[in-house]
């Protein structure tokens, strides 16, 4: 089957196909009857343009591609609810690609993403070597969210880990807490540990409960943990907040519906202002100077803790 063409709107129209050119580009030389004329006939036809004719014309294919680490984290949606808004904002398009948790399955994906030439590459919470992530700065813009990297042609969109858990633990002392308990159950040992000094670190919930004494408030250090943590409150009879305050550094999925305490830089900003980057980086070339964002902690004060 065979696609409509410029000429064929033209003919349907009455008109040149220079004509159907410059409305198809926008352009404010035509009327107001014959861009009717002429969208009215592309309508009937099914016409679409030819994006990637346009984009050779161009020198660009005004599209960036992303890649998510893991969709099975809700983390990697809401940064791409930001990336997707900034980019609908600044009228370009996103390819998406998911690395399925797995640096061989990233570098896979990645490799397809740039084989589609792409005017730049966000690469979410990403497990690769950096090396393979500086292979791919050599060809197009790339800008990382979630993880900083050292590189003078990568620029990188962060939160505040380290800022988040301090300000936890001073809302916690705020509140007359002094015995409080980081728990942290992620597969590797979270880097937020070394801003923990306020509070022991333990790594199963059960060994909140060992001497000297119980915890009167408890900082889960992820979203994984702040599930599990709560229901090992609860299982344990521990009231939130009337015992046991709790806040959880991350946002984990009904955190907002339950009502718990949460602290985080927030994703969908931070996937916004990587988006903002790589068009900008994009817009002024590779002379650029490449960019390091931090994007604030948030505190969310809900209905567990007192």
């Amino acid at each position: 089957m065979t696609h409509p063409t410029l000429e064929d709107v033209a003919a349907r129209a009455g008109v040149s196909r220079a004509l159907v050119s410059l409305v198809m580009r926008g352009s404010p030389k035509v009327g107001r009857e014959r861009r009717e004329a002429v969208l009215r006939a592309a309508r009937e036809l099914g016409y679409r343009p030819n994006m990637m004719a346009r984009s050779l014309a161009a020198g660009r294919t005004g599209m960036i591609g992303v890649l998510l680490s893991d969709l099975r984290d809700p983390w990697y949606g809401a940064v791409y609810d930001g990336l997707a808004d900034e980019a609908a904002r600044r009228g370009v398009r996103l390819l998406l690609a998911t690395g399925r948790g797995g640096p061989a399955r990233e570098r896979a994906a990645l490799d397809d993403l740039l084989d589609l030439r792409p005017d730049g590459v966000v690469l979410a919470g990403p497990r690769l070597p950096a090396a393979d992530i500086e292979r791919a700065a050599a060809g197009c813009a790339v800008t990382v969210v979630g993880r900083s990297v050292r590189s003078d042609r990568v620029d990188c969109v962060t939160g505040d880990g380290a800022a988040a858990v301090g300000r936890a633990l001073g809302r916690l002392a705020d509140l007359g807490h002094h015995r409080v308990a980081c728990l942290d159950l992620g597969p590797r040992p979270s880097p937020l540990r070394r801003a923990c000094p306020a509070g022991a670190v333990v790594a199963r919930p059960d060994e909140l409960w060992r001497p000297p004494g119980p915890p009167t408030a408890v900082l889960a250090l992820g979203d994984t943990t702040g599930v599990a943590a709560l229901a090992a409150l609860l299982r344990a009879g521990r009231r939130v907040p009337d015992d046991v305050s709790l806040i959880v550094h991350g946002d984990p999925p009904g955190a907002r519906a339950a009502g718990v305490t949460t602290i985080a830089s927030p994703a969908a900003e931070m996937g916004r202002a990587a988006a903002a980057i790589l068009l900008d980086r994009i817009g002024d070339g590779a002379q650029a100077e490449t960019r390091r964002v931090t994007v604030p902690p948030v505190l969310d004060e809900r209905g567990t803790t007192r």
